[in-house]
């Protein structure tokens, strides 16, 4: 399967299975690609420049993992596995600051082609390799409690 032969969203869906190694991704029937998070499949949501701060500190510990842009509202989705939920304290702290966690059996909406302007609104700062280990999700919150300090908020 060749990048440039990619058309429809089955094909993207089966391109981020086989190539990617992101595993259960489908197509919804509006058409959408995206990736459940269940099993050990998790994923962090943060509002930017914290998510800037984050990728570039997982890219520093050699493990940037999958990390989605959204331009409205500018946020960023880290994928993740998932190794337990903070306690209630850190989960509130970490949501003061605009952190959320993806729910368990939520979709997180992949995007159909590797340019920032995809048709859904999202596109890759570090896109999915196979052979790349995805961080935890407890490493991705504790650098968001430690960078939240120096990230200007908006």
């Amino acid at each position: 399967m060749r990048l440039e032969s990619l058309a429809t969203p089955q094909d993207w869906a089966g391109a981020y299975r086989s190539l990617f190694g992101l595993p259960h991704v489908r197509v919804t029937s509006p058409g959408f690609v995206v990736l459940p998070l269940v099993d050990s499949i998790g994923a962090v949501n943060t509002p930017e420049p914290l998510g800037a701060l984050i990728l570039d500190e997982l890219t520093a510990r050699g493990i940037p993992g999958p990390v989605l842009v959204r331009d409205r509202p500018p946020r960023r989705t880290f994928l993740a596995v998932y190794d337990g939920s903070p306690d209630r304290d850190r989960l509130s702290e970490l949501e003061r600051n605009g952190v959320d966690i993806g729910a368990y059996r939520s979709n997180v909406i992949l995007p159909t082609g590797f340019g920032r302007h995809t048709h859904e609104g999202r596109w890759w700062a570090h896109p999915p390799g196979r052979d790349e280990s995805l961080p935890l999700l407890s490493e991705i919150l504790d650098i968001a409690v430690k960078a939240r300090d120096i990230a200007p908020r908006r």
